[in-house]
């Protein structure tokens, strides 16, 4: 069974992040750049302080028009993020992914710290490729009987 740890092995543990300070202009040029869903909110210490993502912005853009590009990022990020562990399961997160809706899970070690995010996208791939290989197995069990 995969873990987020191998998940973040192949992907790397680069986190986007944003100050609450900035804004949503700087947020969404952000994204743009990176190509990225979501920007992980941090404090200036680096501790999770929410996320930010996409639809946040969408859906602040269709509150307030212009004017919530001029938004600092702590008046729409998501505040009680759900975070998973390393040792964690993609099976479990996927789960959890689904049911509540969410793209972009930050990923933190025992202390606390942030060690990368896994995105659905991530997760589908890891899921993909782990039943690829229980296909190709039970392939070469096929043949040897």
């Amino acid at each position: 069974m995969t873990v987020v740890a191998e998940v973040l092995n192949r992907k790397g543990h680069t986190v986007a992040s944003i100050l609450p300070s900035e804004t949503i202009r700087t947020a969404a040029r952000t994204l743009t750049d990176r190509r990225i869903g979501a920007l992980v909110v941090c404090d200036r210490r680096g501790r999770l302080a929410g996320i930010l993502s996409e639809r946040d912005i969408v859906r602040a853009v269709a509150m307030h028009g212009a004017d919530a590009l001029d938004m600092p990022v702590e008046d729409l990020m998501t505040r009680q993020v759900k975070t998973c562990r390393p040792e964690d399961t993609i099976k479990d997160l996927m789960q959890m992914m689904t049911l509540r809706r969410h793209r972009h899970v930050p990923v933190c070690n025992e202390a606390g710290d942030l060690a990368g995010v896994i995105s659905i996208g991530d997760a589908v791939k890891a899921r993909l490729d782990e039943q690829a290989h229980e296909v190709a197995v039970l392939k070469d069990l096929a043949l040897v009987r």
